[in-house]
């Protein structure tokens, strides 16, 4: 049993960065179509989006963007009619983008920081899954400089190398007891490094009609020299040793096809399909710097799938000023049911969101959007834990953004 618990404990930051901490909120505008408009959207955030539209800017940009991820979820264990609910937290993934380059030229330069994985849970510790999760918070800050290339008037390459910085931070209960009854806890931390690339090609067929095609690699992220911290009465202390672990955590590869086309003279249409690399996650292997005969290396099938997405959005140039968006989109999970944990009770999921874009003066731009995002509902039972219930969670992400250009 408590081999199975540490095997367990030690495989949760993976899986925190594997599936439902996946955040989509790195440009506004597109943040505002429910993250459609890599063809449309020819601007410092093609960083991310497609590094191959950058080189046809025409002017240079800073932009610093930011958004409240709010994770609610919910859990009724099977036979139960009590429902647990996670506490209400807010989880600020940032973006900063900047190009560089002459006007109207066949080059220009980028970098671009942000966060395309990163979230926060706390179910507490009286909820019936305690002995998998307390709580968790994580982040994974991604650095790019970009190149980008003009080879024709309708044509871009571009490319950027991706450095990746991850923290996690999570505890759990442990069924072992003080005199006054209080369970044992186990707390993990530690920072990871990665590196990977993206590249992307943009394709004007005609002047308000474009093909947008872009591949972010995978990127493995070691997680080296982790904090284990163990709460537990002192005659268990030599079982429990507090250690240092280390492991790989796989950040899943994605490629996309985007499209953009006009539906009027005010009114464009844009179009998202993403196909993402999560069969990367076949096992999970941890590596502990002092073993017991309770704490020993484990390695965990999990057998994920690879996962689609569909977005499309909407562009209305209501006045000179203002921009209004909005848009829909549909994310098939790559999470098998007996695989579900606590820290992402993820399924399909369905989203809707609204945005706008102001114009403030000739150099500064000011955007907002909102996102909802509904995980379905889910039955499952959990094959290592055994845990059976089921959950619902919804996703509330309001941001911003502040663009200077010159």
């Amino acid at each position: 049993m408590r081999k199975l618990l540490f095997a367990l404990l030690l495989a949760s930051p993976t899986l925190t960065f594997a599936q439902g901490s996946q955040v989509n909120t790195q440009g506004i505008r597109a943040l505002g179509m429910s993250g459609a408009g890599s063809a449309l959207f020819v601007d410092e955030t093609s960083i991310f989006y497609n590094p191959g539209a950058l080189s046809k800017m025409e002017n240079n940009a800073i932009s610093i963007g930011a958004s409240a991820v709010m994770y609610r979820s919910a859990f009724k264990e099977l036979d139960s009619d009590v429902q647990h609910n996670t506490k209400f937290q807010v989880t600020p993934p940032f973006s900063v983008f900047a190009t560089f380059g002459p006007k109207n030229s066949w080059w220009k330069a980028g970098i671009g920081v942000y966060t395309p994985f990163g979230g926060a849970v706390d179910w507490g510790t009286e909820w019936p899954g305690r002995y998998e999760l307390n709580h968790l918070s994580m982040r994974a800050i991604y650095i790019q400089p970009t190149l980008s290339f003009k080879l024709t008037e309708n044509f871009g390459i571009g490319g950027g190398f991706v450095y990746n910085l991850g923290s996690v931070d999570l505890s759990r209960s442990i069924p072992v007891f003080d005199q006054h009854g209080n369970a044992g806890r186990a707390e993990l931390s530690g920072v990871g490094k990665g590196m990977g690339f993206n590249v992307g090609v943009h394709y004007n067929l005609e002047e308000d009609f474009a093909i947008s095609l872009s591949y972010r690699s995978k990127v493995n992220t070691k997680l080296e020299d982790g904090d284990a911290v163990f709460t537990v009465p002192a005659a268990l202390g030599t079982s429990f040793p507090n250690t240092k672990f280390s492991a790989e955590l796989p950040l899943p590869s994605s490629f996309n096809l985007g499209i953009t086309f006009p539906m009027g003279e005010k009114l464009d249409l844009a179009a998202d399909a993403t196909l993402i690399g999560y069969s990367i996650y076949k096992e999970l292997v941890f590596d502990y710097e002092n073993n017991t005969p309770v704490l020993t290396d484990t390695r965990q099938p999990k057998k994920y799938e690879n996962a689609f997405s569909g977005k499309v959005g909407l562009n209305y140039e209501a006045t000179d000023k203002l921009d209004l968006r909005m848009g829909a989109g549909y994310v098939y999970t790559p999470v098998r049911g007996q695989y579900v944990y606590a820290e992402t009770p993820d399924n399909n999921r369905i989203m809707g969101s609204v945005g706008f874009t102001y114009n403030l003066s000739e150099k500064f731009d000011l955007s907002g959007a909102y996102t909802f995002q509904r995980i379905m509902e889910r039955t499952v039972k959990n094959v290592e834990t055994q845990l059976q219930g089921t959950y619902k969670t919804n996703i509330h992400a309001p941001g911003i953004s502040l663009t200077y250009k010159w």
